[in-house]
């Protein structure tokens, strides 16, 4: 999947204004995820990402990396985006299932391995 169609559907499922709007989210929630212990899925999940949303991944000490729940995500992309938490939740959500759906889904299953389990819940998104 490329990113403007990672971009697009973002917009969609978030029922978002405009693709900038869906880009910034996309990045908040992987420049949030680039601060998380992801382990050896960093590198993974970055390589089936397109290389642009990949490299975000990247950003940081490698050695300094936090263990937060997926409501302290929500509260940091809501900060990023400078929006409320029920904006960010959904479009955190939107993003994360998203993302999720851009990798092979060993890829997901060893991602969400890695996180703690309330994760699961952003990483499918029902129509």
């Amino acid at each position: 999947m490329q990113t403007t169609e990672i971009v697009e559907r973002v917009q969609q499922r978030a029922g978002l204004d405009s693709s900038q709007e869906a880009h910034d989210t996309v990045i908040a929630v992987l420049e949030t995820l680039a601060l998380r212990d992801l382990g050896e899925e960093r590198g993974n999940f970055a390589a089936q990402l397109p290389k642009e949303l990949g490299e975000v991944l990247a950003v940081g000490d490698p050695e300094i990396k936090e263990r937060f729940d997926a409501s302290d995500m929500v509260r940091r992309v809501a900060k990023h985006l400078g929006a409320p938490l029920d904006e960010s939740q959904h479009r955190t959500h939107a993003a994360f299932s998203v993302l999720m759906e851009a990798v092979s889904d060993g890829q997901v299953e060893s991602l969400l391995k890695a996180l703690s389990n309330d994760y699961a819940s952003y990483a499918a998104w029902e129509d």
